[in-house]
C-alpha cells in the first residue's frame, strides 16, 4: 500500500458572492453574483467525487444526473472543467439547455439533493459552476449550426421556458419554427413572473436574441382565439403545433373577504410590476403574502423593495416550502419574517379595504398526494394579524380562453390531457409544461421541451440520430 496520504475533499462548499443585504433591500440589482474567478470554480469542482466514473455509465449514471429533470451529466461537465476542456463542458451544457445563463440562475438544484458530497457536508454547487462557464466563455462553436431545411413548419403557442426550449431543438433539427406570444414581451414567466434581482432581463433578452439569430421567428401580441387557432394555423401551412401556454391564471383561496380590492394575486402583482403596469402603492403598507413557493417569496421581496412592511404566512414548515432553499434564505436575510404552520381563514375588510387577516395555527398530519405532510387546523388557535394589502400566492392554472371548442380534452385541474407522446386529442397538436402538469419549475419545463421536440420530430417523419 502506498504511504502517500489520500487528499481529503473539503466538506464545505465554495459559496457564491451575494449583493450585501442592506444594498439589495433598496434596489432590484441581481442578488446572487455567482463566482468571481476561475480559481473559486476549480476549487469547488475538486470537491466532486466523480461518482461511478469507473463503472459502465449506461448501468450506473451519477446521482446528480439521475436527479436532474434534464438528465444533464454534471459529473462530466466538472471533469472537463478540471481537465481544462471548456469547449466540451459547454457542449454538454448546451445539449440540454438552449438558454443556460437564465436557467442556471433560477434552477433549484435538484442535482444537489442527491450529491454524494452533500451526505456529510455541502453538496457541489452545480448550477453555479455551470453558470460561471456560460457567463464567461460564450456559446459553443456549433450553437448556430442546424440540420438542412426539412421543409416542415412548427408553430409554438407560448414563449415560456418550454416553448423556447422546444423551438431551439426543433430548429436544430432543420424545421421552420414560429413562436407566438400573446404578450408584447418574449419569455413567458421568465419575463413577467421572475423579478430582476433573480433573473436580470438583459441576460434573458441576450439569450432570446441568440434564438432569433438561430432562425426562430417570434410573433408577439398574438392571442389564441376564434381567428387564430389550431385550424387556422394548420391552414396557413404549419405541420405541427405545440401548446406551451403555461399557468398564467390566478387560483384563489375562496375564503371570506377575498373580493376586496386590497386582495391581490402574486402572479398578477409580479406580471404588472415586470411589465411596468399600474400596481397599488405599497410603500409604508402592511402586506401579508400567503404561500410558500417562488411566487410568494418573489412577491414579498418586490413589495419589500418598494417600501412595504411584509410578512409571509405558510401553512407548513420551512422544509416543505416549494421555494428553493436559497430563495428562502435570501428572503429571511432581507428582513421578511415567515410565519410557519399558519393559514388564513378570513380576510377582514371594511368599505372594500383590507383591515386584517384572521389566521389559524396548523399541525402536520399524514403525507398527502404531494408527498408532504397534510396541514391540519388546530381548534381554538385562531389569531389576527393587521394588514393593508394581502397577496395570495397559493397557485395558478392555465388560461384556457379560446380553447373552448370542446376538441381538447381538459383535466379536472384545468390542464390539457396528453398521451405518452405529449399528443393532445387533436392530431398534430402537442402540449407540455405547466399547462399539462400544473405549476412546476423552469428546469422541469425545459426538460419537457426537449422531449417534446423529439416527439414532434418523429411525428414529422424523421428519426432521432
Amino acid at each position: 500500500m502506498s504511504n502517500q496520504k489520500k487528499k481529503v475533499k473539503s466538506k464545505i462548499a465554495i459559496k457564491t458572492h451575494l449583493l450585501p443585504v442592506e444594498e439589495r433591500k433598496t434596489n432590484f440589482k441581481e442578488v446572487n453574483l455567482g463566482y468571481f474567478d476561475e480559481k473559486e470554480v476549480i476549487k469547488e469542482c475538486e470537491r466532486c467525487f466523480q461518482c461511478y466514473k469507473k463503472q459502465d455509465p449506461n448501468v450506473k449514471p451519477p446521482p446528480c444526473m439521475e436527479q436532474c429533470p434534464t438528465h444533464c451529466n454534471s459529473r462530466e461537465i466538472i471533469q472537463n472543467i478540471l481537465d481544462g476542456n471548456v469547449d466540451e463542458a459547454l457542449k454538454i451544457i448546451y445539449e440540454h439547455y438552449a438558454f443556460p445563463k437564465s436557467v442556471e440562475r433560477i434552477c433549484p438544484g435538484f442535482c444537489q439533493t442527491k450529491c454524494t458530497a452533500g451526505k456529510k457536508g455541502d453538496p457541489i454547487q452545480i448550477p453555479h459552476l455551470k453558470r460561471y462557464f456560460v457567463d464567461h466563455y460564450g456559446l459553443p462553436n456549433d450553437y448556430f449550426k442546424c440540420e438542412p431545411d426539412t421543409g416542415k413548419k412548427v408553430a409554438i403557442i407560448g414563449s415560456g421556458p418550454l416553448g423556447l426550449t422546444a423551438a431551439y431543438f426543433l430548429r436544430k433539427f432543420g424545421h421552420g419554427v414560429s413562436v407566438f406570444e400573446k404578450l408584447d414581451v418574449i419569455g413567458g414567466m421568465l419575463a413577467v413572473g421572475i423579478p430582476e434581482f433573480r433573473l436580470p432581463k438583459a441576460i434573458l433578452n441576450e439569450e432570446i436574441e441568440n434564438l432569433k439569430k438561430l432562425g426562430i421567428k417570434f410573433v408577439t401580441n398574438k392571442n389564441y382565439s376564434k381567428e387564430f387557432n389550431y385550424k387556422t394555423i394548420f391552414e396557413s401551412g404549419f405541420d405541427a403545433i405545440l401548446l406551451g401556454i403555461g399557468t398564467h391564471k390566478s387560483k384563489w383561496m375562496k375564503i371570506p373577504g377575498e373580493e376586496s380590492k386590497g386582495v391581490l394575486h402574486a402572479i398578477d402583482f409580479l406580471r404588472d410590476f415586470n411589465l411596468e403596469n399600474e400596481i397599488p402603492d405599497v410603500s409604508g403598507k402592511k402586506i401579508i403574502v400567503v404561500g410558500g413557493g417562488s411566487s410568494a417569496t418573489d412577491a414579498a421581496r418586490v413589495a419589500k423593495r418598494l417600501g412595504a412592511d411584509v410578512n409571509i404566512v405558510y401553512r407548513r414548515q420551512k422544509e416543505q416550502m416549494p421555494a428553493g432553499e436559497q430563495e428562502i434564505s435570501e428572503t429571511e436575510e432581507e428582513g421578511i419574517p415567515i410565519l410557519f404552520l399558519t393559514n388564513p381563514s378570513e380576510f377582514i375588510c371594511c368599505d372594500d379595504e383590507v383591515e386584517s387577516i384572521n389566521c389559524i395555527k396548523m399541525e402536520l398530519g399524514e403525507l398527502d398526494k404531494s408527498g408532504r405532510p397534510r396541514p391540519i387546523p388546530i381548534e381554538g388557535s385562531e389569531f389576527n394579524i393587521d394588514a393593508d394589502i394581502i397577496i395570495e400566492a397559493i397557485s395558478q392554472e392555465p388560461d384556457l380562453t379560446g380553447f373552448d371548442d370542446k376538441k381538447f380534452e381538459i383535466s379536472r385541474w384545468n390542464t390539457f390531457e396528453v398521451d405518452e407522446h405529449y399528443s393532445t386529442t387533436i392530431p398534430g397538436v402537442f402540449a407540455g409544461g405547466d399547462c399539462v402538469t400544473g405549476p412546476k419549475t423552469v428546469v422541469e419545463a425545459v426538460a419537457q421541451g426537449k422531449e417534446i421536440a423529439n416527439e414532434i420530430h418523429k411525428y414529422l417523419g424523421f428519426e432521432i440520430s
